[in-house]
């Protein structure tokens, strides 16, 4: 599996455009492609002070870029939702064999109002894609990294939902965001299992890693064009 980091202007979306109103924290919990070319079914969570709470709701129903919005109050001060929107990036993401590493909607703009945006991807037909409908768009798009990451298809489906609930809960990070303990107990599982899980995975993980390093290097030294350079070298020419 494969990784790239790509530079783009920061897409227009109607999150940006309500956080950058209220104060508000709205996160997206899951999305899917909807049955129109570019829509995406997006679930969000939204909080806020209660009494701002109805009109940051009501203004994200009316934003141009929500074309169905179904939201209900969870408690005081939170409501969740299902969005229909569109997205040309992420409906042509969800209908290739690439995944999002990075949320294009969370994104962070830099000063010179460009966001990066991080995604893997198995075959490079669906990398290729997604470039190209981003020349048609006319997206000036800039590759900042491309490289190998360790294939995680190996992983049973319990050790997949642990090392990905560990990465977005910050126990790999340094300091760690949350202990082993924790993460047991949001998981429901012993610590001593989820101990175990996360290093069986992570020994698949380095040991696909070592092989998939080893084969390239093969293939360097025969003289093979990486996936790498030929990329690159499409990009620039």
């Amino acid at each position: 599996m494969r990784e790239i980091v790509l530079q783009l202007k920061a897409p227009q979306t109607w999150l940006s455009e309500i956080t950058s109103k209220h104060p508000t924290t709205i996160r997206i919990l899951d999305c899917k492609p909807s049955e129109t070319k570019d829509g995406i079914r997006q679930l969000v969570e939204v909080t806020a002070d209660q009494d701002q709470l109805d009109k940051i709701v009501n203004e994200v129903k009316a934003n141009p870029l929500v074309k169905e919005a179904y939201v209900v109050q969870t408690k005081r001060g939170k409501m969740l939702g299902s969005l229909l929107t569109e997205s040309a990036f992420c409906g042509t993401v969800m209908r290739t064999d690439a995944f999002c590493r990075s949320c294009l909607f969370h994104s962070k703009a830099n000063p010179d109002g460009t966001v990066e945006w991080t995604l893997a991807f198995n075959k490079r037909e669906a990398l290729t894609e997604l470039l190209d409908r981003m020349k048609k768009e006319q997206v000036d798009v800039k590759i900042l990294k491309l490289s190998s990451v360790a294939d995680i298809e190996n992983l049973t489906a319990h050790q997949r939902n642990l090392v990905q609930t560990a990465l977005e809960e910050g126990f790999f990070d340094y300091p760690r965001r949350i202990t082993l303990r924790e993460l047991s107990k949001k998981m429901g599982i012993s610590a001593s299992t989820a101990s175990e899980v996360l290093r069986r995975a992570e020994r698949k993980i380095l040991a696909s890693y070592q092989t998939h390093e080893t084969t390239r290097a093969t293939e360097e030294r025969d003289g093979e064009v990486s996936l790498e350079d030929q990329i690159l070298k499409g990009k620039r020419s």
